[in-house]
Formats: structure tokens, sequence, C-alpha cells
């Protein structure tokens, strides 16, 4: 039985948007912002209805019990105008406009498509004023009806102004067209000459933009056809627009559409880098499953070339010379031990140096959820550790990743305890959970952690959590790199990390031995396909996300963590 309450693009999801707006900022209708009649913050909700206007009179009555005042934009066509609903959602205070697709229907003839327009537009003065029109985009058509403005002025039919054409780059435009929220999927939904937009894939995205409350000005577009209360109705819609989107793609490709649209958000990435080698993961040392209990055990024992480290870090320097990145260096501390001179190299680069544990010895046991090392012994170790860091660096060590990601909420008042500022261990996502705590609140952007717990507070404190990106594709798909960049690829990476972008800084990370073209030795047998992918495969990867995210402002993680914690 289809869920039809937590899918996205039905009304209950409406109704849960419809809140946020309600909660977080007033609401202006197209003319009242035209006329600028509203305040400094406001969101601008418009409808185009499309068809079924019986769904249009759902959203009028939400938006009405909360308090939202909306613009309605009618075709004319037979189907859609009906003016006993129109009457009533006008009744309930939302404004009504033309939708109009003249120049198509018109097939590109100005002065018949004119005479159309002043016809239409007086059968709907008829029910109702309308002081503002808004184009019916007809992605089959041709024609653009917004054209018809070049050569006519729509002000001689006593029109305020258009939807799109006289609105001004103080808007942050959203429309729900192509079932996202953004303009992948749009021929004509987006508004001329703007080059800068902000986005979001899912309708929870959107409602987080909404509740971090950091733009002034939001333009929301929503087809009413688009969010259905059954799940008969969503199915069909979701099997519709799946299938547009691929002629959308098509007839883009055709007529060499190219928007060069951008994300506006001013938001930044922190690419990390662990300093581990092949022995420090899971199934060699440091775990309730390794091969070794921990390093010291395994240089006891292991008598043959261990150093798969050094080559690939030397490359992994040129790399993020080459694009210009200064990167934050999560160094387990006994690298210091066994690699004469490779921390010092790092911090030479200018690059920050970070602590990854004393050993790369996991703090919990995954599967289980209990503490494989005790607090006392953990803050010691990991003191010893950011000591020895800072000591052979010269830098002061303030930040923490998880050895494994394995991370509990005391582990983050130990770190703040001790010295750190921030952790860089959390990963939300709907295939694996490797700490002590739901993360049901988490998501992929800077938090302040509650005292003993993994979730967000309000409450400002001295240390702040930077978890990792994903996205969210109806499940939660980890898209931070390290493994997930060798097993899931760069194209897929690269859309959670844009994703995660729009919903505040992020995270990504990879390790040098990632890109080592040598066969590690073979031991660890519960991971056997664990090193399937590296070399240069993954190294062609990280240059395609790294020219992908070539215009994302870069950061150390050490620079973004005094926009949280006091100096």
């Amino acid at each position: 039985m289809l869920d039809i309450k937590n899918r996205d693009f039905t009304s209950h999801k409406f109704v849960r948007l419809c809140e946020a707006i309600s909660i977080n900022y007033p609401t202006v209708t197209m003319t009242e912002y035209m006329e600028k009649q509203h305040p400094d913050r406001f969101v601008l909700m418009r409808h185009d209805v499309d068809r079924i206007p019986e769904r249009a009179l759902v959203t009028a009555k939400i938006e009405q019990e909360l308090g939202i005042r909306a613009t309605y934009y009618f075709r004319t066509i037979k189907s859609t105008f009906e003016p006993e609903i129109i009457c009533q959602i006008k009744d309930m205070g939302h404004e009504i406009g033309y939708h109009y697709e003249t120049l198509s229907d018109a097939d590109g003839d100005h002065e018949k498509a004119l005479d159309m327009f002043q016809s239409n537009l007086e059968k709907l003065r008829k029910i109702c004023e309308v002081k503002t029109i808004c184009m019916h985009g007809q992605p089959l058509s041709k024609y653009d009806n917004r054209e018809l403005w070049k050569t006519h002025d729509f002000r001689d039919f006593g029109i305020t102004g258009e939807a799109y054409l006289s609105i001004g780059s103080d808007l942050n435009y959203l429309s729900d067209t192509g079932r996202t929220w953004g303009y992948k999927n749009s021929i004509r939904d987006y508004i001329p000459g703007k080059k800068d937009q902000v986005f979001a894939d899912t309708t929870d995205e959107l409602i987080k933009l909404i509740e971090r409350r950091e733009l002034n000005n939001l333009y929301i577009l929503t087809h009413p056809e688009r969010w259905p209360s059954s799940a008969l109705g969503w199915s069909l819609y979701y099997f519709t627009d799946h299938s547009v989107n691929f002629g959308k793609k098509i007839l883009m490709r055709s007529r060499g559409k190219n928007l060069s649209i951008h994300s506006r958000n001013n938001n930044c990435l922190s690419i990390t880098v662990d300093i581990e080698d092949w022995y420090h993961i899971p199934s060699v040392c440091g775990s309730s499953f390794s091969t070794y209990k921990n390093v010291s055990e395994f240089f006891e024992k292991w008598n043959k070339r261990y150093d798969y480290l050094s080559e690939p870090t030397k490359r992994t320097l040129d790399l993020l010379d080459e694009f210009k990145i200064t990167a934050t260096f999560f160094v387990v501390a006994d690298v210091a031990e066994h690699y004469s001179g490779l921390i010092e190299s790092i911090s030479e680069r200018g690059h920050e140096i970070a602590c990854h544990g004393a050993d790369h010895t996991c703090v919990l046991d995954t599967k289980t959820k209990e503490p494989l090392i005790g607090v006392e012994e953990f803050e010691a170790t990991t003191l010893k550790a950011k000591k020895l860091l800072e000591r052979i660096s010269g830098q002061e060590v303030v930040g923490y990743r998880a050895p494994n990601g394995a991370v509990t909420g005391w582990m983050l008042d130990s770190l703040e305890k001790i010295g750190f500022k921030y952790d860089s261990s959390v990963s939300v996502n709907s295939l694996y959970n490797k700490s002590d705590s739901s993360l049901r609140d988490v998501s992929s952007f800077p938090y302040y952690p509650a005292s003993g717990s993994l979730e967000p507070t309000r409450k400002k404190r001295n240390f702040v959590e930077f978890p990792w990106a994903y996205y969210d594709m109806g499940i939660k798909i980890p898209t931070y790199g390290g493994p997930t960049l060798r097993f899931l690829g760069s194209r897929l990476i690269f859309k959670g990390l844009r994703q995660s972008l729009n919903r505040g800084h992020t995270i990504f990370y990879f390790h040098p031995i990632d890109i080592s073209q040598e066969k590690f030795p073979s031991i660890g047998h519960r991971r056997p396909f664990y090193w399937t992918i590296k070399g240069k495969i993954v190294e062609e990867r990280l240059r395609y996300v790294f020219n992908k995210l070539e215009n994302i402002k870069k950061v150390p993680l050490r620079n973004q963590v005094g926009s949280y914690c006091e100096a």
C-alpha cells in the first residue's frame, strides 16, 4: 500500500510547506508586490492552474486556514475555466490573474494573439478583478507567450504587471515544474535575464530553506494539480511528470537550450582528507572484527612492507594545489611515528591539520552500539594525539573526526572538554548508522549538538558538528566521498554535494590511498571487495567533482568554525 502521507508533491506535503511559510514569513499577492505594498521580508505565493481546478480549491482552502494570501492564475480553456471555483478562491482573499497562452494559440500571429488576449481577459474580468497576468509555458509550442509584449504593452489593458517580466532581482524564484524546486526540467519556467537562482530538489529541502529564514524574499510557484491527496492521483502525476520531463529533455537538446543558471546561495564546501593507511581500516585493525586488535599489535606481528600512504599523499597534495584548494587533513596520530616528515609536508602546503584519533581504533561497536573504549581512556589518548599533532605541525589542532565514523554524543562532550572546537563524523543516510543516535533531526549542514547527544539544539555552545553530504531521493544516499566515491561514482556524488550545498555548508572527503595504484596486502577478509575500485579511476572521479564545483567557495574547517564558536 502506497504511503501517500510521506510522499513528496501531495496535499499532505503542501500543508507542511504552508505551515512553514505561515510561521516564518508574511505573504503577499502579486499585485501587492508589484505595487510595492509589502514588508521587507515576505513570500510571494503563486499558483498556475493549468488543469483540474478542483485541486486549486483545495490548496486555496489550506492557505486560507493558515493565513496565507496567494495569487491564482487561471487559463480560459473549457476544462479549466470554472467561474464558481474562481469566485470561491477570490472570496477566500486570494488574487485571481489571467494565465495567457494566446501567442501559442495564434501560431505566432501577434495581432491575432492580441485580440484573443483581450477577449479572454474580458471573459475573466466578468467574474473578478484582474490586475496581473502570467504566461502559460506550453512546452510543445515553439512560441514563448511572453514574446507578445515585445511588440505590445500589457499596461494598455489595465494590467499592472506580468509574473515573469515585471519582477525584480530581489526575488528568489522556486518552481515545482518538473517535480523539483529547480530549473533542470524547465523549458520556459525561469525568470528571463536572472542567472542566479536558489534551488531545492525536494519539498522537505524547501521547507528547511524557509525555516532557516536566510533569504528575505521567496517567490514560490506551484501547480495545484501536482499536489493530490489520493494514492491514485499521486501515482498518475508521478508517472506523467517523469514522462513529460523525459520529453522536455529531448526538446531542450533539439532547441539547444542553455540557461546558464547558477545556484545563488553563498554556501561553501570543505574538502577534507583522511590520512590513514590500508591497515587502519576496521577489517585489519582497531575494531571488534579486525584481524589485529590495534595498530600496535599489527606492527608487532607484521614484518613486510606497510607504507602505501606516502606516495598517494604527495599526489593528493599536488592535486589540491592544481585546483587551488586548501583542505582539512584528519590525521591518525600514529602516522607521526611510522611516516617521517609526512605530517610536516601537509602543514607546509598550508593545509589544516586535524585529528583522526590516536591509532584509528573504533570507539563504538556500530552493530551493538556498545562502547569499545571508556570515557577516561578516550580523553587521555585523544588529548595525547592532539598534542602530538600540534607539536609536529606547529598548528593548533581544533578539529576531530571519529575513526571509521563511529561517533557518540558523549564523545563530543569529551572533545569539547579537552580543547577541540568541532567534530566532523556524522553521516545521515538511509543505508547505515554508525552512531548511537537516531540522527532524526540532523541534516547535512552544521549545527550545535545537544549535551551528551548528536541531535541538534538551539542553545549555542563552543563546539559545532559538521555532518557529511547526502542525496535525498526519497531515501537518503551517502554522497560525502570516501568509499561512496569509489562505489557510487562521481556523478551521483556531485548531485548529492550540490543538493547538500543548497541546504548549507557541507563536507566532502577522500583518502589518499583511494588513488593508490598499488595492490594492498590481502588481509582483513571481512571486506574482500573493499579495494576493488581505486587508483586512476578514483583520481579521475576526484577531478570530475573538483571541476564541477570549481565556482563553489572551498574553505578548511578551521576557517568555518569561527562562524559558530567564540574566539
